[in-house]
């Protein structure tokens, strides 16, 4: 997964956390990616978010500042409103 260049900040066992926590980065104007271990499409056990390594201090410290709900990481990962939000 990781290359040189990039760090893993945290792995996850589903895609919508992992997109939760790279909208997170990216609105704290964060570079990132989230990659998988999908060597057979549809396959992927685990799904990672990677920084720029001389940035996973940074992203590490957004981690732990992170306490998302349901509707929050719903929004994050797929930018839908949560219904009671919308009344």
């Amino acid at each position: 997964m990781p290359n040189d260049n990039w760090s893993a900040v945290a792995t996850f066992a589903d895609p919508i956390s992992a997109q939760a926590l790279a909208g997170r980065l990216t609105s704290e104007e964060l570079p990132c990616q989230v990659v998988s271990n999908e060597s057979i499409p549809g396959l992927a056990t685990e799904f990672a978010v990677l920084v720029p390594a001389e940035l996973l201090q940074r992203a590490q410290w957004i981690l732990e500042q992170a306490h998302f709900s349901e509707e929050e990481l719903t929004y994050l990962a797929t930018g839908e409103v949560p219904e009671a939000a919308n009344d």
